[in-house]
């Protein structure tokens, strides 16, 4: 996500000279590829995996850095900004999980969180978050004023609509044979997979000839995924190949007859916003900022057993349902871009700078 948002920041016009701050061990040319914009980088003296070293060293060390390069402002794109730094900074909140929901957060995640976001984000000039959602749950958690929190929604790319050749390699990648729902996200227990697949069953009985396919990298505690697919009687019909490259995923994706978003939590819902992108119909529960991320264009249901159970078997006997999702994602997408998104953020730097 952070890497398409600095795509977007450094394609779009700008007045503004960018400086990256980055690990050692990150390729900027290669991972970004080329911009409109030119950039400096400055490294800090660690890799990517030595966490403990990056938090000590961007509230200690990086102030001084910035000092010293004579930084006009400080963007933070991943909810943590320097607390020694006291010129101008935007810091980027994405949810507030580790407060609000912290059994869904990994101990480490939760314990950082709680102890750094709430004196973060009262320490930043401006906060952004990507939803309505999330910016509540900041005035609540961390006691920001509204006044101090703008709303810049997430992006996506708009990509053109998979080859036969590339749907055919895709579906024989995954041994998905016939017509399949789809969940993608990775493996987490925020993602609420134990329900789907459970669900899944009671759809089967039903009749539907669908088979389930997952796409995710296995993340953490996910034992009870494990045991909810061992113990399925229609583990056969489930698919869960893990990451797939991302040409695979999008011809997935396009192709699925529903793409499903059963979480518990959700700060924004990337893979539903994907799925619209694509066409395919998209199907997310109530939970956070899922409904502002599929908007009209997808269907919400309620977090609870009966309604799932009920609601998509009876979605997939209703063609025109289906066809009317399948319409409406890609205008709602397509008001979505990531080119939508740099120059919303572009405007909070802008309304930043000068306030001071």
């Amino acid at each position: 996500m952070i890497v398409h948002q600095l795509r977007a920041l450094l394609n779009r016009p700008s007045r503004h000279r960018f400086t990256l701050i980055a690990v050692r061990d990150t390729d900027f040319p290669t991972v970004l590829g080329a911009t409109t914009q030119p950039y400096a980088v400055l490294r800090a003296p660690f890799a990517g995996a030595q966490r403990l070293q990056r938090i000590l060293w961007e509230q200690t060390a990086l102030p001084a850095l910035l000092h010293a390069s004579t930084v006009d402002l400080l963007y933070a794109p991943g909810y943590l900004t320097s607390l020694g730094w006291h010129g101008l900074s935007v810091v980027f909140v994405h949810d507030t999980i580790a407060l609000s929901h912290p059994h869904l957060c990994t101990w480490s995640n939760a314990l950082n969180y709680r102890v750094l976001l709430p004196p973060s984000a009262r320490h930043a000039t401006r906060v952004v978050t990507p939803s309505h959602a999330s910016a509540a749950d900041v005035q609540r958690y961390c006691h920001v004023p509204s006044e101090h929190i703008a709303v810049v929604p997430l992006g996506v790319d708009i990509l053109p609509f998979p080859s036969a050749e590339a749907i055919t390699i895709a579906r024989k990648q995954v041994g998905v044979t016939g017509p399949f729902l789809l969940a993608v996200s990775t493996i987490e227990p925020k993602k609420n997979f134990v329900a789907l697949i459970r669900w899944f069953g009671i759809w089967k009985r039903r009749g539907i000839p669908h088979q389930l396919l997952i796409i995710g990298k296995w993340g953490w505690k996910y034992g009870d995924v494990q045991r909810a697919l061992q113990d399925s009687p229609v583990s056969a019909q489930i698919v869960m190949p893990g990451y797939l490259a991302q040409e695979h995923l999008t011809a997935l994706m396009a192709t699925a007859d529903l793409l499903l978003m059963p979480s518990r939590y959700e700060g924004f819902g990337l893979p539903a916003l994907e799925g619209l992108a694509l066409g395919s119909p998209v199907v997310v529960s109530d939970q956070g900022a899922l409904p502002e991320a599929v908007g009209p264009a997808g269907m919400v249901l309620p977090l609870n057993d009966a309604c799932w159970e009920d609601e998509i078997p009876r979605l997939l006997l209703d063609p025109e349902r289906i066809s009317a999702l399948r319409a409406a994602g890609p205008p709602w997408a397509q008001a979505h871009s990531w080119a939508r998104h740099g120059d919303l953020l572009l405007d909070v730097f802008e309304e930043t700078l000068r306030a001071k």
